[in-house]
């Protein structure tokens, strides 16, 4: 995790360091040192801290009340009786651009004894946006068929199973055989809804009696993220700390998993606060304290990570920093902008020890986690353990092309080498651990 600073830059990092008496050794692509890792003896060991857990309240959404949905032309409220009733429907799912599939669905027969008794219009295929944002619309393209004999007109609806509510769309006079692709606008009501799963079904109910003609639930899951636009959880470093990098990925492709493993994390979460403290704990409960050589000497990336779990429990495995990797990229994926930072410290004993975790925006201040030890909140938690001079690193962009005369860290496999000091230190942070 290594990024290029600027002359100036690196004369106020080079003073700061010489004034706290702490130097790192240069490092050279022709030597074998680890370069700063050579400045401690070894990363800290996991701790169960959970007792300095703050107390997390869970506010839960508002449920949608019919005055409200008038409020909001097209929302339509869905009873939750009949979220059991939307079966998913086999289809071919293709990305085709970031956040949005194609459906193809299976071509269905229509019994020529009831085509004319009533309207038949069927979805065929569509275009689906797999997540989206809170206080914003995300159009979905549904194709639809008439398979009656005469022409038909109704609405097509998509739903949020979870949430329920929907957004609709009327079509008219779709001739008998006709296709027709409808924009269905959904709108994300954030008082309403809450970070996470969202079960999608799409509904296409038939005038004039306003029944239902065809129905089923989609197979991919939408998935919630939180707005970061200035008006909502906007990052203060101009959006440094939601971006991706060879240690972050998403929110497409192969980022798709990370992203689902986050929406899972913070699943039913409403405020940035408590899906942070969510993700912390998850993360803590699915990693595994690995202290191999090849986890102390390098940092993985979220996929190397998820891709490598343990053949025996299922765990995935790393030290600090490959718990606080896979943190920063779950609260990031989420739309949660999320600093990774590392400090050496010494300890009681009189060792010096290296530790990584990372500081979480919730749009008024930057809050601890640690999903190491299992703390959150708690930038205190350091000293309190008995540990002293605490000097806080934090880390900028990773790029998998940097420093690899290693022949075992090819470019592009999510193994990134420590090297040097190519960070910024956090100097108006210090004092909140030291």
């Amino acid at each position: 995790m290594k990024e290029t600073i600027g002359p100036r830059a690196l004369s106020m990092l080079l003073a700061a360091l010489l004034v706290s008496g702490t130097m790192v050794p240069a490092v050279s692509a022709e030597n074998e040192s680890r370069g700063w890792l050579d400045t401690f003896d070894q990363w800290v060991e996991p701790r169960d801290m959970s007792m300095y857990n703050p107390v997390i309240e869970t506010p839960q959404r508002v449920p949608i009340t019919e005055e409200i949905a008038r409020q909001h032309p097209g929302v339509i409220i869905l009873d939750p009786k009949r979220v059991s009733e939307f079966q998913v429907i086999d289809a071919d799912v293709v990305p085709t651009s970031p956040g949005k599939v194609s459906l193809t669905l299976q071509a269905e027969s229509s019994d020529p004894g009831t085509r004319d008794l009533m309207p038949d219009v069927r979805m065929t295929q569509g275009t689906i946006s797999w997540y989206w944002t809170q206080d914003t619309f995300v159009y979905h393209e549904i194709t639809i068929h008439n398979y009656a004999s005469s022409a038909a007109s109704g609405m097509v609806i998509l739903w949020s199973l979870k949430d329920g509510y929907g957004c609709g769309v009327p079509f008219s006079d779709l001739a008998a055989g006709a296709d027709l692709t409808v924009t269905v606008p959904f709108e994300v009501l954030p008082q309403h809804s809450s970070i996470g799963i969202k079960p999608m079904a799409v509904e296409i109910r038939v005038d004039p009696t306003g029944l239902t003609s065809w129905m089923a639930r989609m197979p991919i899951d939408a998935i919630e993220k939180y707005n970061n636009d200035a008006a909502h959880l906007f990052d203060p470093d101009g959006g440094e700390n939601l971006e991706t990098s060879d240690l972050y990925h998403f929110p497409f492709s192969e980022g798709y998993r990370v992203l689902l493993e986050a929406a899972q994390a913070a699943d039913g979460t409403t405020e940035p606060y408590q899906s942070a403290y969510e993700i912390m704990q998850r993360v803590h409960d699915m990693m595994e304290y690995n202290n191999e050589t090849m986890y102390v000497e390098y940092i993985f990336s979220d996929l190397y990570t998820l891709d490598h779990p343990s053949p025996i429990n299922g765990k995935y495995q790393g030290v600090c920093d490959e718990y606080g990797t896979l943190y920063t990229a779950f609260t990031r994926a989420l739309g949660i902008p999320t600093r990774f930072l590392s400090f050496t410290m010494e300890l009681p004993s009189g060792n010096i020890t290296g530790h990584a975790i990372a500081e979480s925006w919730n749009g008024n201040a930057w809050i601890h986690s640690d999903p190491t030890w299992d703390v959150f909140d708690n930038p205190q938690v350091y000293r309190a353990a008995g540990n002293n001079h605490i000097n806080i690193t934090i880390y900028g962009d990773a790029d998998d092309s940097y420093y690899t005369q290693d022949p075992n860290d090819p470019t592009g496999d999510g193994i990134l080498r420590y090297e040097d000091f190519r960070t910024q230190i956090l100097l108006g942070e210090v004092p909140r651990y030291n």
